[in-house]
Order: C-alpha cells, then sequence, then structure tokens
C-alpha cells in the first residue's frame, strides 16, 4: 500500500468539501437508507424485523395498484408532454420581432409557476366548483354548456381538471428555459436558413432543436421529477379521489402513511424512487444517442 501524504491543497480542498459531503448524508443519503430498509420490515415500530418483499407483494397484490400506476402513467405523460409543447411554444412565439411587449407577455405567463401551490390550488378549486364555479358560470353565459359541469366529481373529468392545472402552473418554467436557450442561437443561422427558403419545420429540426438539446434534457427531466412527486394540487383539488381515480404514487404513499402503514409507504417510497430513475436513465441514454 502506497504512503501518501496529501498536500495542503488538497487538505483544504477537503476541508471545503467535507460540509457538504455530511449534509447530503444526512439531509438525502442517510433517510434514502432508512427508507429502503424499513420497506424490508414487518414492523414499522421498534427493532428491525426483516420480511423480505412481503411489503411489496402486498402492495402489488393491492386492487388499487393497477389503478395507481395507470394514474401515475397518464398524469406524468400528459403534464409533461403538455407542459413542453405549450411552453415551447409560447418561446418561440415570443421570440419573434413581431411581438411587440413580450417582457410584458413573459412576466404575465410566469405568474402561474411563481405563485404558491397552495394558493394556485385553492384558486382552481374554486373555480372549477360546481356550484359556484367561475368556469361553470363563463361556459353557461357563452351556452357552450346546459349545466354545471362537475369537473373534480366526475371519476372521467377529474384527473383531466387536475393536469391542465399542472399543465398551467408548470409551462412557464420550459418557456423561460427555452427563451434562454433562444437567446443563445447565432442569429447569423436564422439568416443563413431565410436564403436556403428553411420553413418552420426545417427551422426547428436542423436549428433549432440540436442547439436547445441540452436545454431540453433539463426541461424534461425536471417536469418529469415535478409530475411524479406532484401532491399538494392533487391533494388539494381532490385528495385522491373521486374513487381514486386522481390518486397517483405520491397520495398513495400518504394514504399509507396516514393509516400507519409505514412499512408500507416506505415500499411505495422505493418503488416510486425506482420509476423516477427508470425515467432519468432512459431519457439520459436517449439524450446521448446511444
Amino acid at each position: 500500500m502506497l504512503d501518501r501524504r496529501f498536500t495542503a491543497d488538497e487538505k483544504r480542498g477537503m476541508a471545503f468539501v467535507a460540509p457538504g459531503l455530511i449534509v447530503t448524508f444526512l439531509l438525502v443519503l442517510y433517510p434514502i437508507v432508512s427508507v429502503a430498509r424499513l420497506s424490508f420490515s414487518a414492523n414499522a415500530f421498534g427493532s428491525f424485523d426483516f420480511a423480505g418483499f412481503a411489503n411489496y407483494a402486498e402492495i402489488f397484490r393491492s386492487s388499487q395498484f393497477a389503478v395507481i400506476l395507470k394514474n401515475t402513467a397518464l398524469w406524468t405523460v400528459v403534464t409533461v408532454a403538455a407542459a413542453f409543447i405549450v411552453g415551447t411554444g409560447s418561446a418561440l412565439l415570443l421570440n419573434q420581432d413581431f411581438v411587440k411587449g413580450r417582457n410584458v407577455w413573459r412576466t404575465l405567463l410566469m405568474l402561474s409557476w411563481i405563485t404558491p401551490g397552495v394558493v394556485k390550488a385553492v384558486l382552481w378549486k374554486w373555480m372549477y366548483s360546481s356550484d359556484f364555479g367561475m368556469l361553470n358560470h363563463m361556459l353557461l353565459s357563452m351556452h357552450l354548456i346546459r349545466e354545471p359541469v362537475s369537473w373534480l366529481s366526475d371519476t372521467h373529468l377529474a384527473i383531466w381538471s387536475v393536469m391542465f392545472v399542472q399543465v398551467w402552473e408548470t409551462f412557464p418554467f420550459v418557456m423561460l428555459m427555452m427563451s434562454a436557450g433562444l437567446q443563445a442561437v447565432p442569429r447569423d443561422l436564422y439568416e443563413v436558413a431565410d436564403l436556403d427558403g428553411a420553413g418552420l419545420y426545417q427551422r426547428l429540426r436542423y436549428i433549432l432543436l440540436p442547439l436547445l438539446k441540452d436545454v431540453t434534457f433539463i426541461a424534461l427531466l425536471t417536469l418529469i421529477i415535478w409530475s411524479l412527486n406532484g401532491f399538494t394540487l392533487i391533494w388539494i383539488l381532490t385528495q385522491g379521489g373521486p374513487a381514486g381515480s386522481t390518486t397517483i404514487l405520491a397520495l398513495s404513499i400518504y394514504d399509507h402513511f396516514r393509516s400507519f402503514n409505514y412499512h408500507l409507504a416506505a415500499a411505495t417510497s422505493v418503488l416510486q424512487l425506482v420509476v423516477s430513475l427508470i425515467f432519468a436513465v432512459w431519457y439520459i441514454r436517449k439524450a446521448g444517442g446511444e
């Protein structure tokens, strides 16, 4: 074994890094290890009693688990795709020279993102109200519907109503990211594209998308993480109902926790972590061209 002494600069560097490593261990690694350990325990209290995969088997046997997975997949795919499309479209539109007051429009659109989540959820719950909600009042006034719609009480409409709010809440983030990326695109490329007669599709495919690859990666991965961990919005609007139609993995964890099934809550948390890692690894591989 080599007897190597650390230099003064290396010791100083380790001293600067050590606090961050300690905080990361205490706030991230230790809780993950503790939750994973609890997910294999038969007893949520007291000493560790190894139960193997019994907790996971109990979750899989649940009649609601398939519905929860379906809701989670639908929620994630639709909200991420819609928020990215709307946000990118808004960024492209506001990047055009003919748009006046672009900074004002960007500021107004950002309000849906910077407003506290609880405030937005309460506001939309009032707007969706079937009795005195503004949305039903507007649609009735325009004669688009004949009677008030139960946006949050209908098992078929509830999840789509909540997803609309999620998209409205997150698309400004994509708009901000893509706008920043568009500012870095050299104007010479647009001029060359005009000379070559390139249309909008050619510009997007051969100029913008390749140059905005890194920004797109960050935006999509952030949206996926936000969607998979979405809790506040759904809980305030529907609490997972009606009949579990809006329950995703994040809400399922809380339901187990409220029922004092901490070992099941831990197992579901591990499953959610695995799902998040699958999305992250899949997209990283796609972005890397493998």
